[in-house]
């Protein structure tokens, strides 16, 4: 643990405002290392869970609706993962000549082990899951790619290891409430509208005889195809959240683009968690919230930080958390740390 310390120091608070941006030239910038690309990862994890106030989730001073963790326990976590990460990347480096989607299955395999690794360092404590996979791919992609690509070629080639993943991972499930209510005894989409897919999950298990993650009740719930979505798709939330950080000045000032950008995910992307945990009322509550702070002016204005701790107590007293957008933002990160080194 000491090691990896060495390789990616939690970020101080004059590195969260003043991360200045540079242009290298493309054409002589060298093939990044597996080792610093696993640093860079890690070092996008810690800064987003850093960058605050973010409604909902933990930053430096707050540990938001989670009573479970706080910013150590995600400054621990990204640390555990560094290995991953730099595995990943070498992943990507070593298997170019095979088809994308038969290198998934080991990028899989590396993640599960993360996984371990995660919750021993966070006593049991789920911080990355989410970002285990989508960081991961990104890795791995930028390993097929080399060096100076593009936003847009990465985004492809992420999406490109888990073509066809929602159909296999959900092949033998309900999508949508309509095919809920034929397949499971006793389910009502009207009643499942206003209800929070935590509290419906014993009925859908009964239902299908079998155990549900949050994603899979998620999916039968609302269609809501979740991360694997997103990836399949090319990754639009992650690279909005590269645009955003860099439209709110990132090189500048990261704290306030992070925050910035965080708002606008909220307003515009799904976010599985934050239906997991209010249900349909608290994922529209989230984006009527900071579609409010956005125009209010965000950090930028007295009454847009007033609107930003307003949401954030909203927020606690709901237990709502977007750690969806979390993940997006944390990737959207990482893409910029490799733009700034020349590599995106």
């Amino acid at each position: 643990m000491q090691a990896l310390a060495v390789l990616a120091p939690v970020p101080s608070l004059l590195e969260l405002k003043h991360f200045h941006t540079y242009a290298p030239t493309r054409q002589h910038t060298p093939r990044m290392s597996s080792a610093r690309v696993g640093e860079l990862a890690t070092r996008a994890a810690i800064l987003e869970a850093a960058a605050g106030p973010k409604p909902g989730l933990v930053c430096r001073n707050s540990q938001g609706s989670h009573a479970d963790m706080d910013y150590t326990t995600f400054v621990r976590s990204a640390l555990a993962l560094q290995g991953y990460f730099t595995q990943a990347h070498a992943l990507g480096t070593a298997t170019t000549a095979l088809e994308p989607p038969t290198v998934f299955p080991r990028l899989r395999a590396l993640g599960l082990k993360a996984e371990q690794d995660m919750f021993a360092a966070t006593k049991g404590v789920n911080t990355h899951k989410g970002l285990i996979f989508s960081l991961g791919l990104f890795c791995a992609a930028l390993g097929r790619l080399g060096s100076a690509t593009s936003v847009q070629k990465l985004c492809h080639t992420a999406a490109s290891f888990v073509q066809g993943i929602t159909g296999t991972d959900m092949a033998a499930l309900p999508c949508g409430p309509l095919a809920a209510k034929q397949a499971i005894p006793g389910f009502c989409p009207e009643k499942a509208r206003h209800a929070r897919p935590k509290a419906m999950r014993p009925l859908l298990e009964n239902g299908l005889q079998r155990n549900l993650t949050p994603g899979e009740v998620i999916y039968i719930m609302y269609g809501m195809h979740g991360v694997r979505g997103e990836a399949e798709q090319g990754f639009p939330g992650v690279a909005l959240a590269c645009e955003r950080l860099e439209r709110h000045g990132a090189g500048v000032n990261m704290n306030r683009a992070t925050v910035h950008t965080l708002l606008e995910l909220l307003a515009h992307v799904e976010d599985s968690s934050l239906l997991w945990r209010g249900g349909g009322r608290g994922f529209a509550l989230a984006r009527a919230y900071a579609a409010a702070t956005l125009a209010a002016g965000g950090q930028d204005t007295a009454d847009g930080r007033h609107m930003l701790n307003r949401m954030g107590a909203a927020f606690v007293r709901r237990k709502l958390s977007p750690g969806g957008c979390a993940d997006m933002l944390a990737t959207g990160i990482f893409l910029h740390l490799l733009r700034r080194h020349g590599n995106c």
